[in-house]
C-alpha cells in the first residue's frame, strides 16, 4: 500500500539512556528530539525549526532542556508513538455528499506525538516522563456555544485514495469507513475523529490505526462509531506498539456538521 517503501527502522520501542556526557539526537518527521545525559540526569529538548544545530554545535547548549534525575537502575528508555488526547476535527479532501444508503471511505494522516518512559529493563515495568507532539496543532472548538468540547484542528485533509507519498514517519494513516444508514442525504464537510480511543499499529516502520466506522443515522437519531481491535486491511501482519489512550470501542458521540455555529472557528 506504500509502494515498498519502508520507514526507518528501530525507531520505536526500548533502547539504552545516552551514555554519561553522550547526546543523541532522533528525526520523527518534522521533530528533532534531541537526548543527553549529564551528571545522572536524563536532559531532553526538541525543536522543529529547519536546519536544527548539530549535537557539537554550541547553540545548542542554550536549548530550553527538561531534566529527570534517574534512579541507578533506570537505564533504558521506551519511545512510542501515541494520538493526541483530544478529538480531531478533520475535512475530507473535497466536501461530498454522501447520499442515504451510501457509504464512502477516506485516510486521515494524524501527526503522532512521542512518549518517552523510562526502565530498568526492556519489557520492564515503565515509568512515564513526557509526551511531546511532532507537530504543533491549532486549537479549536467543537459543538456550539452550549454544548461543545475542545478539540484540535487537523490541517491535513482526508484522501479518498491511499498513495506511497501519504506515509511519513511521523504520521498515523487511519481508515475511516462511513455509512449513511439515514433516510436523508448527508453532507460531509467538516468530522470530529475521537483518536483517544484508538490504538498505533506499525509494519514495515510505518505506522496505522485500526479503521473507524462510522455510521450515521440521522439528525436525531445521531451517529455510532466502532472501532476495531486489529488493523485495517491495509496493514494486515502490523504489530499494536501502543494502547488507545481511552478504553471504549463502540460509542455515539456528534460526528457531522457541528463546527456551522462557530464558523470563525477552524479556518
Amino acid at each position: 500500500m506504500n509502494g515498498g517503501r519502508k520507514g526507518p527502522p528501530d525507531l520505536w520501542g526500548s533502547r539504552p539512556v545516552p551514555a554519561e556526557g553522550e547526546t543523541q539526537r532522533l528525526d520523527i518527521g518534522p521533530l528533532i528530539l534531541w537526548l543527553r545525559a549529564e551528571d545522572g540526569e536524563l536532559w531532553i529538548t526538541h525543536t522543529r525549526a529547519a536546519g536544527a544545530v548539530e549535537p557539537e554545535d554550541s547553540r545548542l547548549s542554550d536549548a530550553e532542556w527538561r531534566r529527570w534525575a534517574l534512579p541507578e537502575e533506570q537505564r533504558y528508555l521506551h519511545l512510542s508513538p501515541v494520538f493526541p488526547d483530544r478529538p480531531l476535527v478533520v475535512k475530507p479532501e473535497h466536501a461530498f455528499t454522501l447520499l442515504r444508503r451510501a457509504r464512502a471511505r477516506f485516510y486521515l494522516r494524524v501527526p503522532a506525538w512521542v512518549r518517552v518512559e523510562v526502565m530498568d529493563r526492556p519489557g520492564g515495568r515503565r515509568v512515564f516522563l513526557t509526551e511531546i507532539p511532532t507537530a504543533q496543532l491549532s486549537e479549536t472548538w467543537w459543538g456550539d456555544v452550549r454544548e461543545g468540547e475542545l478539540a484540535y484542528w487537523l490541517t491535513t485533509t482526508g484522501r479518498r485514495q491511499l498513495a506511497p507519498e501519504l506515509f511519513d514517519t511521523h504520521l498515523v494513516i487511519t481508515a475511516v469507513q462511513l455509512d449513511n444508514l439515514s433516510e436523508d442525504d448527508l453532507q460531509v464537510e467538516r468530522l470530529s475523529l475521537r483518536v483517544e480511543h484508538l490504538s498505533i499499529y506499525e509494519k514495515d516502520g510505518w505506522l496505522w490505526a485500526e479503521e473507524v466506522r462510522v455510521e450515521y443515522h440521522g439528525e436525531d437519531e445521531g451517529t455510532e462509531i466502532y472501532m476495531d481491535d486489529v488493523p485495517p486491511p491495509e496493514a494486515a501482519g502490523a504489530r499494536e506498539i501502543s494502547p488507545a489512550r481511552v478504553q471504549g470501542r463502540s460509542f455515539k458521540a456528534r460526528t457531522f456538521a457541528r463546527l456551522r455555529a462557530l464558523s470563525g472557528w477552524g479556518g
